[in-house]
């Protein structure tokens, strides 16, 4: 039986999903049996802590006690770095010196800048990563920034980002009549409010970015404090909006909110890039606008709404299978247990 250690030590509800399908994928496999070490203060109850299969799951309690429980791994799986400074030693210490066959790091978000995060500079100090096997990094990300690390080369792998679709699967509920739209990275909330007020929409939006000026009608709350209303707010969503600025340089600004909202099956309305046509094929699996306007804004909904409940549910269908295809959690681990384990 081979041992693999998972560590989850940078707290968010992408990273506890990454587990989830990292146990599902590795509940497929026989001979491997998976622990999982965690630093959330946070339960996350709506999404549920998952089981690993053989191991366990335990909550980081200082360096010393974890030396004590590690023993031996096969393999040592490091996702992200640490959000908390008490977790760096820890961190360093599994990649430099923890005794394991293998070493490998997937990162689930970008590569944090300098100042940014306490262990990630440390890690650049100390090209903590030199020694590890392989890592994966973001797509969209920086290889250069990550060689700082001590991985680059053919060490250095690239992955996509890619959702939960076993979480984010439909449940049948009726959809309103409000547009939903969620993240802060490149908004413009006022040309969607704008644009739906015009097209006969409500909306609700869900970011943690200053809301500016927006209509009395439009709902905006935190994300961070409503994370657990997030997949009932898309479901119920007579359509999802991303309105990223024209002059916001990142083509995948939006992905995460785009690619959920595909998987629950709800049509999208986002910016036009070479990244997201990888993805959206307009009128088949989503839609999209060219420049952020407020007049491009109610073109698009108003499209969406002109939908018949047969094709709404054709396109619907369409977008879950394409992120289940291009963008799932459950496939990037499967194909990362082929590979490494």
């Amino acid at each position: 039986m081979k041992r693999l250690l998972l560590v989850n030590f940078a707290e968010c509800p992408e990273n506890l999903h990454f587990e989830r399908a990292f146990v599902r994928a590795l509940a497929r496999r026989r001979g491997t049996a998976l622990d999982i070490v965690h630093d959330f203060d946070f339960a996350y109850d709506f999404i549920g802590a998952p089981v690993p299969p053989g191991g366990r799951r335990w909550r980081y309690a200082g360096l010393e006690a974890l030396k004590k429980a590690c023993g031996r791994y096969d393999k040592i799986v490091l996702l992200d770095f640490p959000k908390r400074a008490r977790c760096a030693p820890a961190f360093l210490w599994l990649a430099r010196q923890a005794p394991a066959a293998e070493k490998l790091f997937i990162a689930n978000h970008l590569i944090p800048m300098l100042g940014h995060n306490f262990t990630a500079d440390l890690a650049r100090r100390y090209r903590a990563l030199g020694g590890l096997s392989a890592g994966y990094m973001l797509e969209s990300d920086d290889r250069g920034l990550w060689a700082e690390m001590g991985l680059a080369g053919g060490r250095l792998l690239e992955r996509g980002y890619a959702s939960d679709c076993v979480y984010y699967s439909p449940s049948g509920a009726p959809a309103g009549g409000y547009a939903f739209s969620a993240g802060s990275a490149g908004r413009d909330y006022a040309a969607l409010a704008a644009g739906a007020k015009s097209a006969g929409f409500g909306v609700k939006i869900f970011s943690d970015a200053k809301p500016g000026r927006l209509p009395r009608a439009c709902e905006y709350l935190p994300l961070a404090k409503n994370l657990h209303n997030l997949k009932d707010a898309v479901e119920r969503a007579r359509a999802v909006v991303i309105p990223v600025s024209d002059a916001h340089i990142n083509g995948s600004a939006g992905n995460s909110i785009a690619f959920l909202s595909m998987a629950m099956g709800r049509p999208v309305l986002t910016r036009r890039t070479p990244y997201m046509r990888r993805f959206i094929r307009d009128g088949v699996n989503g839609f999209f606008y060219v420049k952020l306007t407020p007049a491009s804004v109610a073109s698009g909904l108003r499209r969406i709404a002109a939908l018949s409940p047969a094709r709404l549910k054709k396109i619907g269908a369409a977008a879950r299978r394409t992120v289940q295809a291009k963008a799932s959690l459950d496939r990037f681990c499967a194909a990362f247990l082929r590979r490494f384990a």
